[in-house]
């Protein structure tokens, strides 16, 4: 896959910052981000500044003042047609099965399972995290997944498996924390002691660290209802909208777009109930980001993360890999044992010893 320089990356991002506000306020459009550009329906390796919008037009049907510029100060500009949304909602929504194993009660809970707040029907448990001032466990997902209203307070119980999985109130192995809807969709919840959780996946897969999203990167995810999937990362740096319904509609920043693998065909890479996957680098098997949306309409599935260190550095968290390592006791261990200190009694000489055993003849003798 076309990798780019630091400097093209920083030049294109700073385009792209300089338009995002004012393209994402015109009608239609539904994010903006850094990409891979598209042509008749394949992916191109030059890199250009994205405007997606909900309906693409033929050129003929739009003015000029409802054109987007080919480039903007040497960098192309494509336009993608796509909407994106949430996959589960809050209330009823009826998400798709999930496999056996992803719905199972764990002791220990592995992540990539289903979990959530009472309230929501099931999401994904995606990482075992720490918080950075007390070091005590916790386990990451969505907003969406772990809090899920706009009345969600701290202190609310989190089921594994979720209530739709057939989890109840004697499943909860972790109450709600600190979450954030926008510009993030992310909450962690405080683990009660009563069931660990470990930091790999049900499939045995660790993720312990945290890296940066390239373009082209390969990733994978372990999800709820669509397991274990894999795609790429053609996009990077989006802001878009989201509608939460009762929480209304939220921008979202620091966006990941993944796509299913050339050559995988019309294939889903995330559905309904994989919100709070961690997608994470194929090649490093360092985390990359948070699994909270996707596209609205037909396969294949472009699946939307939001950057895993933003998130952690919002809530205050850190990835296994991330803990300080434990300094040395810096008290001193006690000495060993003075043999000196208390010196044996001393013994009796030869003429001592003659002594004594001359005596004890004459006692025996005599009485």
């Amino acid at each position: 896959m076309t990798t780019f320089s630091p400097e093209q990356m920083a030049h294109a991002t700073a385009v792209l910052n300089s338009v995002r506000t004012k393209w994402l306020a015109r009608d239609g459009v539904t994010a903006v981000d850094l990409g891979f550009k598209w042509s008749q329906g394949l992916m191109t390796g030059k890199l250009s500044i994205r405007v997606h919008v909900a309906q693409k037009l033929p050129e003929a049907q739009l003015t000029d003042a409802e054109m987007f510029p080919e480039e903007v100060e040497g960098i192309p500009v494509d336009v993608i047609e796509a909407e994106y949304g949430l996959q589960q909602l809050t209330g009823g929504a009826q998400l798709e099965a999930a496999p056996e194993a992803r719905k199972a009660r764990y002791d220990p809970i592995p992540l990539g399972i289903s979990a959530g707040n009472p309230r929501i029907t099931a999401g994904t448990l995606g990482a075992k995290v720490y918080d950075v001032a007390t070091e005590q466990p916790m386990a990451l997902s969505n907003w969406h997944v772990f809090a899920g209203s706009p009345s969600a307070a701290a202190g609310e119980p989190i089921w594994q498996p979720g209530a739709l999985d057939g989890g109840n109130s004697g499943d909860i192995f972790a109450v709600l924390s600190r979450f954030v809807l926008g510009p993030y969709d992310a909450a962690v919840a405080q683990l009660t002691g009563a069931r660990d959780v470990l930091a790999e996946t049900v499939d045995a897969d660790v993720i312990e660290d945290v890296t940066v999203p390239q373009l082209g990167m390969f990733v994978w995810k372990s999800g709820r209802t669509t397991e274990r999937t894999e795609g790429f990362i053609d996009g990077i740096k989006m802001t878009t909208s989201i509608n939460y319904g009762a929480a209304g509609v939220r921008a979202i920043q620091d966006v990941v777009r993944i796509v299913p693998r050339p050559g995988a065909g019309n294939v889903e890479i995330s559905m309904g109930g994989d919100s709070g996957s961690i997608w994470v680098d194929e090649a490093s098997g360092k985390a990359i980001g948070l699994h909270f949306a996707g596209e609205v309409g037909n396969a294949p599935e472009h699946g939307l993360a939001t950057e895993l260190q933003p998130v952690l550095n919002w809530l205050n968290v850190l990835m296994p890999a991330q803990l300080p390592e434990q300094e040395p006791d810096p008290t001193p261990a006690p000495p060993p044992p003075d043999d000196t200190a208390f010196p044996p009694p001393p013994q009796p000489n030869f003429f001592q010893r003659l002594w004594h055993s001359i005596r004890s003849f004459w006692q025996n003798l005599f009485g």
